[in-house]
C-alpha cells in the first residue's frame, strides 16, 4: 500500500528534467488572431502521458535527439533551430528536409493546414481517447476558441483586443 502511494513521486523523479525557465513556454512564432499558445512543458514531462499511457519522453517532441533523453550538457532543442520562420522555404538539417513553421497562401495569409505545431502537437492530442481526456479540440491550445473570423480570412491579422 505504501508503494502505491509513492508511485507517482517515483515516476516524477524518474522523468526528464525540464530546464529552468522552460517549465511554461509561450509559443508565439506564428502571428494571428488566435494569439500565442501557452505550453506547459513541465506537465508534459511529468504528469501527462502518451496515448498508450506510457510516459512522454523528450524525443517524442524533440524528434532530432539521438536518444530518448537529451543528456548532459543539454543541447539546444528549439524548433526554430531547424525549422525556418513563417513563409520561408524549408531547409535541410542532417540531410533531411526541415519544413517551415508554417506556409503562406498566395495572398500572404498563413495557411492553417501548414502549421507545423498542428502536425506535431495535435497529431498526438487526437490519439488520446476522448473518454480519458478530450484533447482533440482546438480549445486545448487556443483557450479563447476559434471564432469564425479566425478560421476564415487572413490568419496573419492582428489578434483581437491587442
Amino acid at each position: 500500500m505504501a508503494f502505491t502511494a509513492l508511485a507517482p513521486l517515483v515516476a516524477i523523479a524518474l522523468s526528464a528534467q525540464v530546464p529552468a525557465g522552460k517549465e511554461v513556454m509561450v509559443l508565439s512564432h506564428i502571428p494571428g488572431k488566435l494569439g500565442p499558445v501557452r505550453f506547459t512543458h513541465s506537465d508534459h514531462a511529468t504528469r501527462y502521458r502518451r496515448p498508450d499511457g506510457t510516459q512522454i519522453r523528450c524525443k517524442d517532441c524533440h524528434h532530432t535527439l539521438a536518444a530518448e533523453e537529451p543528456g548532459e550538457p543539454l543541447p539546444d532543442m528549439r524548433c526554430t533551430l531547424c525549422h525556418v520562420p513563417l513563409g520561408q522555404p524549408e531547409k535541410e538539417y542532417g540531410g533531411k528536409p526541415a519544413r517551415s513553421l508554417a506556409g503562406l497562401k498566395p495572398d500572404g495569409a498563413i495557411d492553417l493546414r501548414s502549421v507545423l505545431f498542428h502536425d506535431q502537437c495535435r497529431g498526438c492530442h487526437v490519439k488520446i481517447p476522448a473518454e480519458t481526456l478530450n484533447l482533440g479540440t482546438c480549445k486545448v491550445c487556443h483557450p479563447a476558441g476559434l471564432k469564425p473570423d479566425a478560421i476564415h480570412g487572413r490568419y496573419d491579422a492582428k489578434p483581437s483586443g491587442g
